[in-house]
């Protein structure tokens, strides 16, 4: 690399590199803002969409949602999985997943239970602390279903 000998190398040294700078900070700048309208519109995408997810935590915050054929859907609306009538659940590769019984218990696919759901949709944990609520139009089996959203 070159010595700085004089006043005139040690000045484009100094310009390259305040233009170098210039161009960083002017690149980091676009990508921040390139974010936040990013991020802005999928909030507002949720925020639409909410009316539709009917599987909510704790706190009343959308999950998921599930509909009267027994599909279960995250909270972007992508299929995740179903559950039938007997109370099998699948996952979206149509691989059984877990099992709700008709007393509202929710298995997993080996048979160890991961919690309840009770008639009016509030879904409980194995150790009994409520950790959400599902709505699917009264039909236990598909509020078992959906209720294992909340229980993974």
């Amino acid at each position: 690399m070159y010595k700085f000998k004089d006043k005139k190398n040690m000045n484009v040294w100094m310009c390259i590199c305040l233009v170098m700078g210039l161009v960083f900070i002017s690149t980091l700048s676009i990508i921040a803002d390139f974010n936040k309208a990013v991020f802005a519109q999928g909030d507002q995408t949720l925020k639409k969409d909410d009316l539709k997810n009917n599987v909510l935590n704790l706190y009343g915050s959308a999950l998921g949602a599930v509909d009267v054929n027994g599909d279960i859907y995250n909270r972007y609306g992508r299929f995740i999985g179903s559950v039938d009538d007997n109370g099998t659940v699948f996952n979206v590769s149509k691989i059984a997943i877990g099992k709700v019984n008709s007393n509202g218990q929710v298995f997993n696919q080996s048979g160890t239970a991961l919690g309840s759901v009770d008639a009016n949709g509030n879904v409980f944990n194995i150790s009994g602390r409520k950790v959400g609520t599902v709505n699917a139009e009264g039909n236990i089996t598909f509020i078992g279903g959906a209720a294992r959203i909340l229980l993974l």
